[in-house]
């Protein structure tokens, strides 16, 4: 059974797909589209579901990649069941998807999400009483605390089957009839099959983009011009037909739902009145922040600490169970593989904390403030608050945060999103710095060393963004436009999803990339058999990159990381565990009588700003469709990497450090 779901944007649709699918889900994209497509498979009492989660759209009238994807997916693929998740607190303007749902197809379930904000709000709202005056299943729903998720499958199940035939109460269209009649004359329907008469006078009639070529393509030159001409004499029909959906979803809510009596202040509005101040906004976004990177890294630094000792027990518990065996294999576990993924998993705790915090914020509603806060700020990017959460995505990986900006409206603003992204230090380079600090810098310096190097990107973000708006991809603004969803309290199974997605993902990369490299690492090292570091092939190409590493005070070997970390950033923490855990006080000590602690701050530096990792290269050449973009991405990075590095070192030697 095939099963779509449907909905505004920010109405659960996407935490109720999480609890049906669970991990059985898989996430690409749209054909021909970088609209991201999601789908999973779920069963019940015997019932195998395939489920997909359509791009949240307002309507399905084709504006808009999202609004032509789940429109065709519903007229094409001709889903089993389409369930449409309504926001029961914002229930009127949710209900417009409703009606234009309706009129491609009858095999629909509304899922009345978030019921308990709506009581909040005020609004009483009977579920069977609006079933029987709209003719569909219609399912009350708290989908964050899986409420309802049951009666909500078995309501999929029974129209899915047949056991229930929804008969929706149609539209009454009295004033656009004579028209709608006309067009469905003149638009011929033998040469546009698949769609049914009636719909596509409705499309035609609101200036439907998608039909308008459709029709250009198949109709001859009188039909065309007879459809232009009735468009010409009935211009006001798209506002004909928006008031005939909204009385008719005013009268279905007439007979299912009670309005409050008057305005009620939420909790909500409370708040917001002190976060999304003016004056008192920003200061408390940059708490927040701080206070998410305190309590990460506190919290982290114990488990990091006892999974390095674990790694160097490990390490030479083998190097000892292998000694009476070949003295390849030995040095190959002991020296390479286990030092290499064993650093990377010194800063794990760092990731899962910090995506837990990350998810904490969004599912409060904190994230769509921090946008609105942001706005004043990105406009010196020439963007507006929206691509904050883009950027902000990237915090946890450089990859979806590219992705993300397909929620921006011009293209312009996309690209330039784009172009910057790789200037935001993912989770991963987060860990990489977490553990460079925590090892050179006394526990009092940590937190603020911590928030400089991330005000440093943000810096660095605005003064690229600035130079790349003005030089490269000039433009006016675009208008901002942002919903502010109710505060809710965290749910712990949708914490779990959010950060375990991400956890997992880090461990297969732990178990496959990093392994893979630690080795190629170690081999490159060994070879040739017998001869010394330097001289080793490593040690040869680290020759070869030395004199450029020198400029901002590094050698060959952190050089040589900071190359590998071009695959994945993880490696470049395993690079150096293979070079540097040479004994068994493991890689924190190793480092700390290796470099200084300048050093070790430029290379944080330089890690948190320079090339993008291999995977959000290639996102980026898929997203922007275009090698210049990509080699811009790629190259403005380490310059600026390299000059900022080279200004902290020399910087750092003139006052002595």
């Amino acid at each position: 059974m095939r099963v779509a779901l449907a909905g505004n944007p920010n109405v659960g649709k996407s935490t109720l797909f999480n609890i049906l699918t669970g991990l059985h889900q898989h996430v690409g994209n749209w054909p021909g589209k970088t609209v991201e497509k999601k789908e999973g498979r779920c069963r019940v009492d015997g019932c195998t579901m395939e489920c997909v989660d359509l791009p949240g759209t307002h309507s399905l009238t084709a504006h808009s990649a999202e609004e032509l994807i789940a429109r065709d997916y519903i007229v094409k693929e001709r889903p089993d069941v389409v369930v449409v998740i309504v926001d029961a607190s914002d229930i009127e303007r949710n209900f417009y998807l409703v009606a234009q749902v309706l009129e491609l197809t009858n095999r629909v379930v509304i899922a009345l999400n978030m019921m308990d904000l709506a009581a909040v709000k005020g609004y009483r709202i009977f579920p069977k009483q609006l079933e029987q005056a709209l003719g569909v299943p219609v399912v009350p729903l708290v989908a964050r605390r899986a409420e309802g998720v049951r009666s909500l499958l078995e309501a999929i199940i029974a129209v899915g089957a047949d056991s229930v035939v929804p008969r929706p109460t149609p539209i009454d269209y009295l004033r656009a009839k004579p028209v709608l009649a006309a067009l469905r004359e003149a638009l011929d329907n033998d040469r546009l099959p698949g769609y049914s008469p009636e719909w596509l006078a409705l499309k035609v009639l609101e200036g439907d983009e998608e039909i308008e070529r459709l029709t250009h393509q198949v109709l001859d030159a009188s039909h065309i011009e007879r459809i232009h001409s009735l468009l010409r004499e009935h211009e006001h029909g798209p506002a004909v037909l928006a008031d005939a959906r909204y009385a008719w979803i005013g009268e279905i809510l007439r007979a299912g739902m009670e309005q409050p009596a008057r305005s009620v202040i939420t909790a909500t509005d409370r708040i917001d009145h002190v976060v999304t101040h003016r004056f008192l906004g920003l200061p408390l976004l940059l708490a927040v922040f701080a206070a998410v990177f305190w309590l990460t890294f506190h919290i982290s630094g114990p488990l990091s600490g006892w999974i390095d000792q674990g790694t160097t027990a490990l390490s030479g518990a083998t190097a000892r169970w292998l000694a009476p065996g070949p003295d390849w294999l030995s040095a190959l576990l002991a020296d390479g593989v286990i030092p290499g993924v064993g650093g990377v998993l010194t800063f794990f705790p760092v990731i899962v904390i910090f995506f837990i915090f990350l998810g904490v914020l969004e599912d409060t509603g904190y994230m769509a403030r921090a946008a609105f806060v942001m706005d004043r700020i990105m406009h010196a990017l020439g963007l507006h608050g929206k691509a904050f959460l883009s950027l902000m995505v990237a915090y946890g990986c450089n990859v979806p945060g590219v992705m993300a900006a397909r929620i921006l409206e011009s293209e312009r603003d996309r690209v330039l999103v784009t172009l910057v992204n790789p200037l935001i230090p993912c989770a991963v380079r987060i860990g990489v710095a977490a553990f460079f600090v925590g090892a050179f810098f006394a526990p009092a310096l940590r937190t603020p060393v911590m928030v400089a190097l991330y005000a440093l990107s943000l810096l660095m973000v605005i003064l690229a963004g600035f130079v790349l708006r003005h030089l490269v991809l000039p433009g006016d603004r675009s208008p901002f436009m942002m919903e502010l969803p109710l505060y809710r309290t965290p749910n712990l199974r949708n914490l779990s999803m959010y950060a375990g997605w991400r956890v997992l993902a880090f461990l297969k990369k732990a178990g496959t990339v990093i392994v893979a490299i630690s080795v190629l690492i170690w081999l490159l090292s060994y070879f040739p058999v017998g001869a010394d570091l330097p001289d080793s092939y490593l040690g040869r190409l680290g020759g070869a990159i030395e004199p450029a590493g020198r400029l901002i005070g590094l050698d060959w070997r952190m050089s040589v990381a900071l190359v590998t970390g071009f695959a994945a950033k993880e490696t470049s923490l395993a690079t150096l565990g293979v070079l540097y855990h040479t004994d068994e006080h493991g890689l924190v000590a190793a480092l700390q009588q290796a470099v200084s602690p300048l050093v070790a701050l430029v290379f944080v530096v330089v890690q948190l700003l320079y090339i993008p990792c291999l995977a959000t290269v290639a996102v980026i050449r898929s997203e922007t469709n275009s090698w210049k973009w990509t080699a811009l991405a790629v190259l403005y990075p380490i310059i600026l990497a390299g000059g900022l590095g080279a200004l902290v070192f020399h910087i750092g030697r003139a006052l002595g450090f």
